[in-house]
């Protein structure tokens, strides 16, 4: 009897072990581009919540909302220095022509 209770528990313990999944977080997803397209297909069109991981399909959400949010913030940035570029250029071009 005692052989088989042990050789239950170490046999549950086992696919308990197999069955947990990797947590990844937020910083994870956001450096590895290879691991948000693994995830991406996972995670679709479904809830967080009816997925087979649901922190990794949060955690991805986030990621993903945070990568476009400092793209975002690249590109403003970008955009505000050429714009000051050319302001700084029209004005001397204009106090040429003034001159």
């Amino acid at each position: 009897m005692n052989k088989v209770l042990i050789t239950t528990l170490l046999l549950c313990t086992g696919l308990i072990t197999a069955g947990c999944e990797k947590t990844h977080s937020v910083a994870e997803f956001k450096k590895d581009e290879k691991l948000r397209n693994e995830w991406t297909p996972k995670c679709m069109w479904k809830k967080p919540s009816e997925t087979e991981s649901p922190q990794n399909c949060e955690n991805l959400g986030k990621a993903i909302d945070e990568l476009g949010k400092e793209s975002f913030q690249k590109y403003l940035n970008k955009y505000r220095t050429n714009d000051d570029k050319q302001k700084t250029k029209e004005q001397s071009e204009k106090k040429e022509d003034s001159n």
